[in-house]
């Protein structure tokens, strides 16, 4: 039975990345363990977001590809590196094979407890795998939470400051309109894209707030969704972080969207391939306030200023190297640190 949540609150080269894909020791515990932590796991193009919640419990954004790397991954920096012995909660962004191909997969390595998505669409869209979504439901047994904007995932308070995880859009509504609105909304000046028959429309987009820090992951979606989310009136504020969305391709990070939530540091969930598009680069390094801009991988099909400074980005061969991103924001949700371990580099920010 899946239930809506209220409202309330190739071989060798396989064989070759899982050795040295995390290479690093785990980090000691530090203060700032106390506080939020948020993981960017490489899954080469994919996606897989870990948050640690001050109260210990965990959430996992996305899974990445069908690919034992990938679980292996992800296992790695729970286990090791999080401390973690389980997933307390698994959101899934929507249906593409980056997206929630790891699932199987990382269910035979670690327990996951409550899992989330937007909801199947009716009919077999192309883009949707039906071997995957077969996966999905038995490794859920059919039981997942269907998000829809303005929910908020059940999380435990700690104490310190509130922590909160709000649905901002979900099967391609955003907060404050009905289901079924058009994926274009008319505003003065937009220049709409076309219109998105893709799964990606529909992503689940989250706003994390933790006290004052606040951080914004909206999965793969588009241009024209993404810009309702910001007209007539900006829903999300101003945000800390900005998990640039759909891997830093053009077709998303409206420049409306970006300008309005104006972002002090971007982290790009890229592959040496897939995403991290100049013009995106171009449209956050020209976005007042912002601060500094992280990345999973090198775009190797682009040049060196299109691409953050070499301290910032996580793996700079094609060759996968697997080093992940490390965000802390301290106990008091005043600071936050953006570390890669790989690579000795950290960074430290005020919350606004």
């Amino acid at each position: 039975m899946r239930r809506a949540l209220p409202a309330v609150p190739a071989a060798l080269l396989l064989l070759a990345c899982l050795g040295p894909a995390l290479a690093g020791p785990a980090l000691p515990a530090t203060a700032e363990d106390r506080g939020l932590r948020i993981f960017w796991v490489d899954v080469e193009g994919g996606a897989a977001t870990l948050l640690v919640t001050p109260a210990g419990e965990s959430v996992l954004v996305d899974t990445g590809w069908a690919d034992p790397r990938d679980a292996e991954r992800i296992h790695r920096v729970a286990t090791e590196v999080a401390g973690l012995e389980g997933i307390d909660h698994l959101v899934t962004t929507h249906w593409h094979r980056d997206h929630f191909g790891g699932v199987a997969e990382l269910s035979g390595r670690l327990r996951i407890g409550r899992f989330y998505d937007h909801g199947f669409p009716e009919g077999a869209p192309r883009d949707i795998p039906p071997e995957l979504k077969q996966e999905y439901l038995r490794v859920t047994g059919g039981r997942s939470t269907v998000l829809r904007p303005g929910d908020t995932l059940p999380l435990r308070q700690a104490s310190g400051p509130p922590l909160a995880a709000r649905v901002v859009a979900s099967h391609g509504v955003v907060e404050g309109e009905e289901a079924g609105a058009p994926q274009v909304r008319a505003c003065a000046d937009h220049a709409a894209g076309p219109e998105d028959e893709s799964d990606n429309h529909r992503s689940v987009g989250l706003l994390v707030t933790y006290g004052e820090f606040d951080f914004l992951d909206l999965g793969d979606l588009t241009w024209n969704v993404e810009h309702k989310l910001v007209c007539p009136r900006n829903r999300l504020g101003a945000v800390d972080v900005y998990q640039v969305t759909h891997h830093g391709l053009d077709n998303s990070n409206n420049s409306e969207l970006v300008r309005a939530v104006r972002p002090v540091v971007a982290v790009v969930n890229n592959g040496p391939r897939k995403g991290g598009k100049a013009a995106v680069y171009r449209t956050l390094m020209e976005t007042p306030g912002l601060e500094a801009v992280f990345q999973v991988h090198r775009n190797v099909e682009t040049t060196a200023e299109d691409n953050a400074p070499p301290a910032h980005v996580a793996n700079d061969d094609e060759q996968c190297r697997g080093h992940w991103i490390r965000l802390a924001v301290d106990p008091g949700a005043k600071r936050y640190t953006v570390a890669i371990p790989g690579k000795g580099t950290e960074r430290s920010f005020a919350v606004r």
